[in-house]
């Protein structure tokens, strides 16, 4: 595959992104999916949770259980992991990400939906999720290092936090 487009902690690399097309259909290629991450915006600023397991801040997101759309897991994931209630209609799928996890470097698909709210939810932390945060892109984040995989996911589906001047 080449070289990673960014790695991050834990052992994790992005190893290609693939964008959708319009015209595909989340039935194509969601037989080999995995996992879903969402990048949702409220304004200018982007959800990330910090997981407990890992101690790392990270998008929402997460395994689709059997039987799951993609789709389904997005507002599933969100809802479980940040209080966060968005309809499925309000998700767009942005694309594909593989990635390399692990020191096996097992490699993964996921698929990555990107959305925005206008009214977000209050969050209570849970057994999975320590904290959530709508992080601004700069400001140093407590508790646990970026996962600058998923941050570096986050610009390229949705761009950057600040507009470029």
């Amino acid at each position: 595959m080449g070289k990673a487009l960014a790695t991050g902690p834990l052992q994790m690399a992005l190893l290609g992104f693939e964008r959708t097309a319009r015209e595909h259909t989340e039935a194509t290629g969601a037989a080999d999916t995995a996992y879903v991450l969402i990048a949702l915006r409220h304004r200018e600023r982007l959800l990330l949770v910090r997981v407990r397991r890992r101690g790392c801040w990270e998008l929402p997101g997460g395994k689709i259980d059997p039987g799951e759309t993609p789709r389904a897991a997005a507002v599933r994931e969100l809802l479980e992991e940040t209080g966060q209630h968005v309809r499925s209609d309000a998700l767009t799928l942005a694309g594909y990400a593989t990635t390399a996890i692990g020191p096996q470097q097992r490699i993964l698909r996921g698929a990555v939906f990107t959305g925005r709210t206008e009214r977000p939810q209050a969050f209570t932390p849970t057994e999975e999720i320590a904290a959530t945060c709508w992080w601004d892109g700069e400001t140093a984040l407590p508790d646990g290092p970026l996962q600058t995989v998923d941050t570096y996911l986050a610009k390229l589906v949705t761009g950057p936090l600040h507009p470029e001047p």
